[in-house]
């Protein structure tokens, strides 16, 4: 049996950039949406006023809108762009990647940020003691496939919500650790549950379902999202119930809050 996964926890600027954009562009009911009002869900705290809206936010949104499939792909680009440059040029439309980077060089401006490398590290995150444990039990389908290594990057502007990147045996995920409570480790486990579950799903759905997917409620392609999510979240606790039962009340708690509350 393969050793569990060693767990990093670090900072890094361009994440915090780069969902930090789109934390301000609101898509409406749509599972990507990170607008900021939005980051309370199912009456758990009221949602905060909305800041005045950058000035690069218009055209970004109706970008995003335009491209559905491209803004799928801006969702996952802070975690592999190596470079501030390089977080300028998604591989997206131009359409899109005009305001993107208009966007980019605004906001970079405004932070005065440093350079993607190094990253800083977070301080010691004690509530992710049980993750890699749990990894393991989570990847043990993978066998040799599974990722050594789980970069966890704490970037406050996603507030509750994750997003990952898989890279050469490293499975990177960026949430906020600041969340209360265990919802950084559900929200982790949660997107670590879709390595395995998703490849499973596609072949279900057939070859075109990948590029079909939309996470915009009620367009075509919605349901192949709604279908990879459930999954998951069924995965999850099916693990959770044969190797963490403790932690079941914290991944209900999970599910209420982002799962079943839009």
């Amino acid at each position: 049996m393969r050793p569990p996964p060693t767990v990093t926890v670090e900072r890094s600027a361009i994440a915090d950039i780069g969902y930090g954009l789109l934390a301000a562009v609101d898509l409406g009911r749509d599972a990507a949406n990170l607008y900021a009002p939005r980051r309370e869900f199912a009456g758990l705290a009221p949602a905060p006023a909305p800041a005045p809206a950058p000035a690069w936010a218009a055209a970004l949104q109706a970008a995003m809108r335009a491209h559905p499939r491209d803004a799928l792909v801006l969702q996952g680009w802070p975690l592999r762009a190596p470079s501030l440059a390089d977080l300028a040029t998604p591989p997206v439309a131009p359409a899109l990647r005009t305001p993107w980077a208009r966007a980019v060089a605004a906001e970079s401006r405004a932070a005065e940020v440093r350079a993607f490398a190094p990253a800083t590290p977070s301080p010691a995150t004690p509530s992710l003691a049980s993750l890699p444990a749990l990894l393991a039990a989570l990847w043990q389908p993978l066998g040799v496939e599974a990722p050594a290594t789980c970069r966890v990057v704490d970037c406050r502007p996603l507030g509750p919500h994750g997003r990952t990147h898989t890279q050469a045996g490293m499975f990177v995920v960026a949430t906020s650790l600041d969340e209360a409570g265990d919802h950084p480790l559900m929200q982790i486990f949660h997107e670590a549950a879709h390595p395995v579950t998703d490849a499973a799903v596609f072949a279900r759905l057939g070859a075109d379902a990948q590029g079909a997917r939309r996470t915009a409620a009620g367009t075509p392609g919605f349901e192949v999202h709604r279908v990879l999510e459930a999954t998951a979240v069924a995965y999850g606790q099916a693990v959770l119930e044969a190797h963490a039962p403790s932690l079941l009340p914290a991944y209900r708690a999970w599910c209420l809050r982002c799962v079943y509350s839009d």
